[in-house]
C-alpha cells in the first residue's frame, strides 16, 4: 500500500513588519540635555532628602537623628529632583523659552505679514508640529487661482505643513527656501515644513488664438491674419492610461513652471502665452520673404493657403521649446487693410478691362483679315466678270460692239460682283468672330445694298425708252 500524501497546509501569512516610528532627533537631543541638566543641578544643590522627609513624617526628631532614619530610595530620589532649591534653576529656562516663543511670534508676524499675533502663533504652532492634521480640508491647487490665493492665504504663501489636492489633469511644483524641491502628480499630498507651491502646470491640451496679427510683405505692405495653436506638455515616451490620462515628463513640468514671461503691464504671465508668439513670429518671417502679388494673386487659393500653413508650421516647430508638444496650427487668409484692398480692386478692374480689350482685339483681327480677303476676292471676281462679259458680248455681236450693249454687260457684272461680296462678308469668320464683328458686318451689308440699288437705277437709266407700235393711217 502506498502511503497517503500528507495534507497540504496553507502557508502562514507573514505578518507585516510594523514601521519604525519617526524620531524627531532635535527634540530627543533637547530632552536628553534637559534631563542631564536636571541631574546636574540636583547634585549641585546636594539636597538631604532624609532630613526633608523626616521633617514631615517624624518632626520631633532632631536633624542629627533624622539623617539616620531609613526611607524608600525612590522617595529620596524624587525629593532630591523636585526640591525647590533644584527647581529654581528652571526659572531662567522657562522665562527664556517664553521670551523665545514671543520673539518667534513677532518675527512670524513681521516676516509673513500676519494680521495679528494669534495668527502668527498658529503659524508657529503648525511649524513646530511639522505635520498636517488628518482632519484638515486639503487645499485644491489650480493655476488660475494660485496667484490670488497666495496673496490672501498664509498657508499658500508660507507653505507647509499642509495638505494639498492636485486635481486630475494638473501637476504642481514645490519649493523650499526658493529652491526646487519636487513635482507633485495628481492626488492628495502632505507638504513639509516651509514647503510651498511655486506653480501649477496644466497638462491638458491648450488652445490659444491671436486676432488681427499685423505682418508686412517684402514691399512693406501691411496684411492682417488670425492664427491659432493647439499644444500640450510633452508626454515623453509615457503612454496615456486610465490612472494617468495626461502623461508628462517631470523635467518638462519643472522647466515650464519657471518659463513664465513678464507682460507689458509688469505682471508675470503663464507659460501658455509663449507658444502663440512663436506662431506669430513664423508667420511674420515667411510673409516678409514674399511679395503681395505672390501671396494674393495665386490662381489656386487652396494650394496657396496650404503652403502658407505648412511654412508657418515648420517655422513654429523649429522655435518651439522641447518641453512643449504642438498639436495643430491654424492660419486664416491674409487680408489687406481697406485702403490697400480698394487699390487692389481698382488694379484688378483695370487689368480685367485691359484683358477684355485685348481679347476683343484678338477676336476682331481674324475677322478683319477675312473681310480684307473677301474684298480682294470680290475685286478679282469683278474684273473676271467684266472680262467674261466683254468676251461674250464680242462673240455674240462681233467686232461692231456698241457702247450701249457694253454698258449693260458691265452693270450686270457689277451687280453679280456686289451680290457675291455680300454673301462672302456674311459668311466670313466663325460664330465667335461674327459675334465680335456683328456691327461691322451689318455696316458692310448695308453699304452693299445701297450700291446694288444705285446699280439697278443706272441700269434702268441705260435702257432705251420703248417706242410705241407703228400703225399706218387708213386715210387716203
Amino acid at each position: 500500500m502506498s502511503a497517503a500524501p500528507p495534507p497540504h497546509r496553507p502557508a502562514a501569512r507573514a505578518r507585516p513588519a510594523l514601521p519604525w516610528p519617526s524620531v524627531n532627533w532635535p527634540w530627543l537631543a533637547l530632552a536628553l540635555i534637559f534631563i542631564a541638566y536636571w541631574l546636574f543641578v540636583s547634585r549641585l544643590e546636594r539636597v538631604d532628602a532624609a532630613v526633608v522627609l523626616a521633617r514631615f513624617f517624624v518632626p520631633e526628631l532632631p536633624p542629627s537623628q533624622a539623617v539616620l532614619v531609613p526611607f524608600n530610595p525612590v522617595a529620596v530620589w524624587l525629593v532630591e529632583l523636585f526640591h525647590p532649591r533644584v527647581l529654581r534653576h528652571f526659572i531662567p529656562i522657562i522665562i527664556g523659552w517664553r521670551l523665545a516663543v514671543e520673539a518667534a511670534i513677532s518675527l512670524m508676524q513681521v516676516l509673513y505679514h500676519c494680521p495679528d499675533r494669534q495668527t502668527a502663533a498658529d503659524v508657529l504652532r503648525r511649524q513646530r508640529r511639522n505635520r498636517a492634521s488628518p482632519y484638515e480640508i486639503p487645499y485644491t491647487a489650480l493655476p488660475e487661482k494660485l496667484a490670488e490665493d497666495r496673496e490672501q492665504s498664509l498657508l499658500v504663501r508660507i507653505g507647509g505643513p499642509a495638505r494639498v489636492h492636485v486635481p486630475n489633469g494638473y501637476a504642481a511644483v514645490t519649493e523650499r527656501n526658493a529652491r526646487f524641491l519636487r513635482v507633485l502628480r495628481p492626488g492628495i499630498h502632505d507638504l513639509g515644513r516651509f514647503e510651498y507651491l511655486q506653480a501649477v502646470v496644466d497638462l491638458q491640451p491648450q488652445d490659444r488664438t491671436a486676432k488681427d496679427v499685423k505682418v508686412l510683405t517684402q514691399e512693406g505692405i501691411p496684411l492682417l491674419a488670425d492664427v491659432g495653436l493647439t499644444f500640450r506638455v510633452d508626454p515623453g515616451n509615457m503612454p496615456a492610461s486610465h490612472e494617468r490620462p495626461y502623461p508628462y515628463r517631470e523635467e518638462a513640468v519643472r522647466e515650464l513652471a519657471y518659463a513664465g514671461t513678464v507682460g507689458a503691464d509688469g505682471k508675470m504671465g503663464s507659460w501658455t502665452q509663449g507658444p502663440i508668439g512663436q506662431v506669430r513670429g513664423a508667420l511674420a518671417s515667411w510673409v516678409a520673404e514674399n511679395t503681395l502679388d505672390s501671396l494674393l494673386a495665386n490662381p489656386d487659393s487652396s494650394d496657396a493657403h496650404d503652403l502658407l500653413t505648412k511654412e508657418v508650421l515648420k517655422g513654429a516647430w523649429a522655435g518651439m521649446p522641447k518641453e512643449i508638444k504642438p498639436l495643430r496650427v491654424r492660419v486664416s487668409s491674409l487680408t489687406p487693410p481697406p485702403r490697400v484692398r480698394e487699390q487692389l480692386t481698382k488694379m484688378w478692374l483695370n487689368n480685367q478691362d485691359a484683358e477684355d480689350v485685348l481679347a476683343r482685339a484678338k477676336g476682331l483681327a481674324p475677322l478683319m483679315e477675312e473681310e480684307e480677303v473677301a474684298r480682294i476676292d470680290a475685286e478679282i471676281a469683278m474684273i473676271q466678270a467684266i472680262e467674261d462679259s466683254i468676251r461674250h458680248t464680242r462673240q455674240e455681236v462681233g467686232p461692231n460692239l456698241s457702247s450701249y450693249i457694253l454698258a449693260l454687260r458691265l452693270m450686270e457684272a457689277l451687280r453679280r460682283m456686289f451680290n457675291y461680296s455680300a454673301d462672302s462678308i456674311q459668311s466670313a469668320g466663325g460664330a465667335g468672330h461674327r459675334a465680335l464683328g456683328q456691327g461691322a458686318v451689318a455696316q458692310l451689308q448695308a453699304e452693299v445694298e445701297r450700291v446694288d440699288e444705285r446699280l439697278a437705277d443706272m441700269e434702268e437709266q441705260l435702257r432705251p425708252p420703248s417706242s410705241p407700235n407703228f400703225r399706218p393711217s387708213t386715210n387716203g
